[in-house]
């Protein structure tokens, strides 16, 4: 990483905020207005800068074109990312420093099957997340998760921002007719969020199958949130729900909060099985109303959970069906997760008061320090996701053995994911550099062995790669990128999508060693990269 300067000469007079669009009632925009609220209160001018608002919020933002114009070498901008907001111009002519905030970017894998124009803006949103962090002298995340993911596209300094909510807009008053319509004595399965592929609606509704015809007959699943029937997503999630052959699955679109109230009060457990979570702000508000929450254990949500709840790491329906039973048979096992999950919303609250948050947005305040200086990083990036998690593996093998061989010409720099807790990490070469990137997806899925930070981490990258994979580890359009520069093995367990993937993007250089062993693939990579 190159050493960068913070460009502020004086403390600043305006912290403003930037943001593809403010809607009433979405996790950033309610962070947006709260981040006004406290910076105005500690005597800070500060706006918002969004070209869309919901028509409510018209009067609360400015458009982005006039922010080069109002402010000037003592402002900071903080801008908002999740999504691709074709806002970087806006941002490559901000006087002053810039901060980002950074709220994570579902990959895009988890939804081109269904939404190719949804992966693509995805992925147009990561290409811009590359030129931000490069403009940025700071950065916030609101997850040990998110933050890897920045530090891996190398910003100098990333804080961990503790997640404000207004906990009282939770507390709206149910709805009296949403709730007499499921308050009747059925179990009640909840699920809140956006009707996207990411989201796992059709593992959703095979827990539930599963729960309903192996424990709990009079049961009933409720699913808040947008999902269009004509969508190509929408249609798979109504065909699995007629295959499935379930009864009482009620798809409520989307309500209002006293709507909401209604449900939650009526709900026996919270269910996600979503793949992608950069936070997950539903699972904190079953939490706070003391719903026990059953949750898949991808991306953030072991971290937001906190040791509360049922955090499961598979997808198996009859698994997970399983622990819905198990928090009704027994009502003291039931009352333990609930009070530890409340324990854990206090613990939050503690963590978010505006004192709190006064500290952890220090930096934006400060006169500004020069960024820790590191040395060249080694000429060679080995990329093996497996090297901790499957140390016997053919990928493991070659990847200890050409680090051996690497020494001694400069090295190499192993990037590999982060293993289960409990999993030590294996042991490599003296003097072998190591980056460890959580994983998006726990450790037992047989699909693709991505994380989002290592692969920041190769799209920012200069140095020359070897990937070795037995499993899909990037996005066709990282892969594109770093292409140039890379080589790879062809693995016999590697299944045959992500062989043709790999085929198609590196010719020549995905080398077939044939029946040879971890010394001969090894050896065949270390000449390859000296023609590389």
């Amino acid at each position: 990483m190159s050493s960068r300067l913070f460009r502020r000469p004086s403390p600043p007079r305006a912290v403003h905020q930037l943001l593809p669009r403010l809607a009433q009632g979405d996790a950033v925009g309610n962070q947006v207005r709260l981040l006004q609220r406290l910076l105005r209160g500690w005597g800070y001018a500060s706006d918002i800068y969004a070209p869309e608002a919901d028509a409510a919020l018209k009067g609360e933002v400015r458009p982005p074109s006039r922010y080069a114009r109002e402010a000037d070498r003592h402002s900071v901008l903080l801008v908002h990312h999740s999504f691709a907001s074709g806002l970087v111009p806006v941002v490559a002519s901000a006087p002053g420093r810039v901060a980002l905030v950074y709220h994570n970017i579902t990959p895009s894998f988890l939804l081109g099957r269904f939404d190719r124009r949804l992966a693509a803006a995805c992925e147009r949103g990561r290409d811009e997340l590359e030129v931000l962090t490069r403009r940025a002298d700071l950065a916030f995340a609101y997850s040990d998760f998110s933050a890897a993911e920045l530090r891996a596209a190398g910003v100098p300094r990333v804080e961990r921002l503790p997640f404000a909510i207004d906990w009282e807009a939770f507390d709206a008053p149910p709805d009296p007719t949403m709730r007499a319509r499921f308050d009747d004595g059925m179990r009640n399965v909840l699920f809140v969020g956006r009707g996207v592929p990411s989201k796992r609606l059709e593992d959703v509704l095979r827990v539930f199958a599963a729960y309903q015809k192996l424990y709990e007959p009079r049961s009933r699943l409720l699913i808040v949130g947008e999902l269009h029937r004509d969508s190509a997503y929408g249609t798979w999630v109504h065909t699995v729900r007629q295959l499935l052959g379930v009864e009482r699955v009620h798809i409520l679109g989307r309500v209002g909060q006293a709507e909401l109230s209604a449900l939650y009060s009526v709900a026996h457990v919270y269910l996600s099985m979503s793949a992608h979570e950069g936070f997950g702000v539903p699972l904190l508000e079953a939490m706070h109303r003391r719903v026990p929450v059953v949750a898949y254990g991808a991306a953030a949500v072991p971290e937001t959970l906190g040791g509360a709840g049922l955090c499961t790491f598979t997808r198996e329906p009859m698994e997970v069906a399983r622990l819905l039973a198990m928090l009704d048979a027994d009502a003291g096992l039931r009352a333990r997760f609930v009070d530890a999950q409340s324990t854990r919303v206090a613990r939050l609250q503690a963590e978010a008061t505006p004192e709190v948050l006064h500290t952890h947005l220090a930096p934006l305040f400060e006169d500004g320090a020069q960024s820790a200086h590191s040395g060249p990083p080694p000429p060679v990036d080995l990329v093996c996701p497996e090297f901790d998690a499957a140390p016997d593996s053919a990928p493991a093998q070659v990847a200890h053995r050409l680090l051996q061989l690497l020494r001694p010409t400069g090295g190499a720099r192993l990037l590999t994911v982060r293993t289960p807790p409990g999993v030590p990490p294996a042991q490599t070469p003296p003097g072998a550099a190591r980056a460890v990137h959580p994983a998006d997806l726990p450790g037992d899925t047989d699909g693709p062995s991505l994380s989002s930070a290592l692969e920041m981490a190769l799209r920012v990258g200069t140095a020359r790669t070897v990937l070795l994979a037995e499993r899909p580890c990037l996005s066709e359009a990282s892969l594109g990128r770093i292409a140039p520069r890379t080589v790879a093995v062809h693995f016999a367990r590697a299944p045959e999508p992500w062989t043709a993937t790999l085929r198609s993007h590196l010719g020549p250089h995905l080398l077939d060693p044939g029946e040879g062993g971890s010394d001969r693939v090894a050896a065949l990579l270390a000449e390859r990269l000296q023609k590389r």
